[in-house]
């Protein structure tokens, strides 16, 4: 018999001796190691008030015993009895002034009862008792205080002190980049751990964050760089193989990330995102057959993963198979109705059915329910456009636009209107508007709106954008 199992054969023989004695009415002796054990047991079963009654039949035994008044006051914070958990922690307290557990369950109540400050003061106070290998998880639960203030400057602050006394403690730094990401201060995160790499040279983390944050500045090359050290060092790290994968996605390099994303097959069991993403670089390179071929195993490993339904959609749209990738789009929408991504695609694929009014049905409640969102008013504005309708179409972008005044999507989109309408005057002024705010938008234009590579004023823009 393996040690877990005649573990477990104790344990379940105490709880079975317990039981006895409760069913029969009589008294049992047991230790303190053994009611912990039988405690235990009934927390692991969320059996929290048959482990309160094993805890005041201990205290007949045992009526001094600090660790079973802790073991109560942390189950009773469990179940949601703050005031009564607090209440016994107050008594341990004065009898334990030393006790770094008490002071983690009552830093753990405060924090819950959204006393933040009351929290951190009572985890530091842990911090000045505690075991040196323990600090490292008091000093992320200051940090997370901080976090629910949003005082993630000082949550920083907190964690980099961590990691000058434990460098080698992954969740700290893992923590520490999600803290800059959500201050939107990437440059300073990638200076953070480039500074960290200097010094830790070996630190696969502090590697795999400076590919993050290179790929979030769009510096890709370096990001697959930082990735590789990773693989180097780490090389059974799929979350370095999955986001290189995505970086070369990025480049234009499919074949590379499909070789990439194959790499983690004898890693790990392929999930459904990685079939979608292999899919999805099929697709690019225009092997329509192989993307629905990965799209059809993202859905068999996860029938209710929307993305590989948008991904069959949108090949067998390519394919001209326009009703049944309608019916998967329709799919996706359904699985995750919130998602106005997934309802634009359908709405397109409505388009190629010439289903017309179901289209602009649809198109007038998502800008009822997303004015906010510039897409929907693109999109809902081109059906006008596409049929010939210019007044429509100009009239429903005027209208998105006054609900999304800084779009300068929308604006350009305008210009292509106007000029399409006869309206040149207006457009070219609309236009020396945009370039002033938003230069690469003419690229976008051109794309959408051929006709306007001829105009004078597009090509002298587009000469003066290259020499910026």
């Amino acid at each position: 018999m393996s040690e877990e199992n005649r573990d477990q054969h104790y344990s379940a023989s105490l709880v079975k001796r317990y039981e006895e004695m409760v069913e029969r009415n009589e008294s049992y002796y047991f230790d303190t190691e053994q009611f912990e054990e039988i405690i235990e047991h009934y927390c692991s079963d969320n059996k929290f008030g048959d482990a309160l009654k094993v805890i005041h039949y201990a205290y007949t035994l045992f009526p001094d015993n600090v660790d079973l008044l802790l073991r109560e006051s942390q189950i009773l914070a469990g179940i949601g009895s703050l005031g009564k958990a607090l209440s016994k922690l107050r008594i341990l307290e004065k009898l334990e002034p030393r006790n770094e557990e008490v002071y983690m369950t009552m830093g753990s109540i405060y924090s819950q009862l959204r006393e933040h400050k009351k929290a951190i003061e009572l985890f530091r106070r842990a911090l000045q008792y505690c075991d040196p290998g323990y600090a490292d998880e008091i000093y992320m639960e200051i940090a997370l205080e901080y976090e629910n203030m949003d005082r993630f400057d000082k949550a920083i602050e907190i964690l980099d002190d961590a990691l000058k006394r434990n460098p080698d403690n992954e969740s700290l730094l893992y923590e520490l980049a999600y803290c800059y990401e959500v201050m939107d201060r990437t440059e300073e995160s990638l200076a953070y751990y480039k500074a960290f790499i200097d010094k830790y040279p070996y630190s696969f983390p502090a590697w795999y964050n400076v590919g993050n944050a290179c790929q979030k500045l769009d510096r890709l090359e370096e990001a697959v760089e930082a990735y590789d050290y990773v693989l180097a060092i780490q090389d059974d790290f799929v979350p370095a193989y999955i986001n290189k994968a995505h970086a070369l996605f990025k480049m234009g390099k499919y074949r590379e990330a499909i070789q990439v994303f194959e790499e983690t097959y004898s890693l790990e069991q392929p999930q459904a995102q990685v079939f979608c993403y292999v899919g999805e670089c099929f697709e690019k390179l225009h092997e329509l057959d192989k993307a629905i071929f990965y799209y059809r195993k993202s859905i068999h490993a996860d029938p209710v993963y929307p993305d590989a339904y948008i991904g069959m959609g949108v090949a067998m749209g390519l394919q001209g198979q326009h009703s049944q990738a309608v019916m998967f789009l329709k799919n996706a929408m359904e699985l995750d109705p919130e998602n106005v991504d997934y309802k634009l695609f359908y709405v397109d694929g409505l388009l190629h059915l010439n289903k017309l009014d179901e289209a602009k049905e649809m198109m007038e409640k998502l800008a009822v329910s997303h004015p906010d969102n510039e897409d929907v008013w693109l999109d809902y504005s081109n059906l006008f456009y596409t049929t010939g309708d210019y007044a429509t179409a100009l009239s429903v972008l005027n209208e998105g636009w006054s609900k999304n005044p800084g779009s300068t999507a929308l604006g350009y989109r305008k210009v292509a209107y106007l000029m399409a309408s006869g309206k040149s005057a207006e457009g070219e002024d609309l236009m020396m508007r945009m370039h002033m705010l938003w230069p690469e938008g003419l690229d976008e234009l051109g794309t959408y709106y051929a006709a306007i590579k001829e105009n004078l004023l597009f090509i002298e823009l587009v000469q003066q954008k290259k020499k910026l």
